[in-house]
């Protein structure tokens, strides 16, 4: 049997669901030396997202709000199929504390992990993918 492939859009609960799921992802933020990119470990804790990182790093940008993407995804090249979730919000770092309900994550980086980062989700969006592989199962 062949299998076509897809490209469809997730719906923003099953988006929020994914990335509850999941334990690493990535934010992205524009600063004074341009745009970052950044894998972080993370929890999800009534909806919002957060996670631990030294306040001497580039993260210390979150001191004050900033607007961010956030991205979760999962793929496998070996099928050609994947899914990608974009979060949109505002994320605000907390130095030596932690807001109430956050439960961040212990960081996979050492260090002084002291500046506690929320992001307050404004949006979800998502993808899934699948190549139209002839012949594929």
């Amino acid at each position: 049997m062949d299998y076509g492939g897809h490209f469809t859009r997730i719906s923003s609960d099953e988006c929020r669901q994914l990335v509850r799921a999941r334990a690493v992802g990535r934010i992205a933020w524009a600063d004074a030396a341009g745009v970052q990119v950044l894998p972080v470990s993370y929890t999800v804790n009534d909806g919002r997202i957060a996670f631990l990182t030294h306040p001497d790093s580039v993260m210390s940008t979150f001191l004050e709000p900033t607007e961010v993407a956030f991205e979760v995804d999962d793929v496998e090249e070996d099928t050609a199929t994947g899914w990608s979730v974009v979060v949109r919000g505002r994320a605000l770092g907390y130095l030596d504390a932690v807001p109430d309900g956050i439960q961040p994550p212990l960081p996979w980086a050492p260090g002084d992990n002291r500046l506690t980062v929320v992001i307050e989700p404004s949006g979800y969006t998502g993808r899934a993918v699948s190549a139209d592989i002839p012949g594929g199962s």
